[in-house]
């Protein structure tokens, strides 16, 4: 989905996250739609395939040098392939997983760092959320490049919220300033949180891979 340009909330307020959201179970371990054994799974395929390319293309380099034309040629082909049948691997489970929605309160969790949306309160077409992060870490820790997104009909805006990179304490939840947004309930609107960089986007499975679907809260 391409983003646009950041929203700014019109308000901000403060408050503090209940006993009942910070007891909840993270549902969804690592942000990731799979198990997370699985992910982690994909993240080794992801080194494994890495180092093989890699390994080939010293041996190509190497069979050059040698004048082994065909030996050369022999290398790059197979390189090439596992490279277009891992990344055909990666669109094709993108492409395969069913979207969901996540419930109130329900926390996505990149590792030890989780996000929810705690409360939502609904006027017309204004949106009064409430959102909360968690660390199951025991050191203090801060995201890496977490946004938040509202998503209208397959377009997401990014929504500027304070605090949201801020560190968080080991086995602490924080809520952060309520944000308002103006988003009709008839555009079906959906909040969006992602975290994580250029390695996620190329594991098998993981959220921030290519045309896979975002899992996140209606504010419906």
């Amino acid at each position: 989905m391409p983003p646009s340009k950041g929203l700014r909330p019109s308000r901000a307020t403060s408050g503090n996250p209940t006993d009942e959201v910070a007891s909840r179970p993270c549902l969804i371990l690592g942000a990731r739609s799979f198990p997370r054994d699985a992910v982690v799974m994909g993240a080794i395929v992801l080194v494994g395939t890495v180092l093989l390319v890699l390994g080939l293309i010293v041996a190509t380099l190497v069979l050059v040098v040698g004048r082994s034309w065909s030996g050369a040629r022999g290398t790059s082909v197979v390189a090439g392939l596992i490279v277009i049948v891992y990344g055909v691997s990666l669109i094709v489970v993108s492409l395969t997983t069913p979207v969901r929605s996540l419930a109130m309160g329900e926390w996505k969790c990149f590792d030890d760092w989780c996000a929810s949306v705690t409360s939502l309160t609904r006027t017309g077409d204004s949106v009064l959320v409430s959102l909360s992060l968690q660390n199951r870490g025991r050191r203090e820790q801060a995201p890496d490049s977490p946004h938040l997104w509202l998503v209208l009909h397959g377009v997401r805006d990014e929504v500027i919220v304070a605090g949201l990179s801020s560190r968080v304490p080991g086995g602490s939840v924080r809520q952060l300033p309520q944000i308002r947004l103006v988003s009709p309930a008839s555009d079906n609107p959906q909040l969006v949180v992602t975290e994580g960089g250029l390695p996620s986007r190329l594991v098998i499975g993981d959220d921030n891979s290519p045309f896979h679907p975002q899992p996140g809260w209606q504010l419906t």
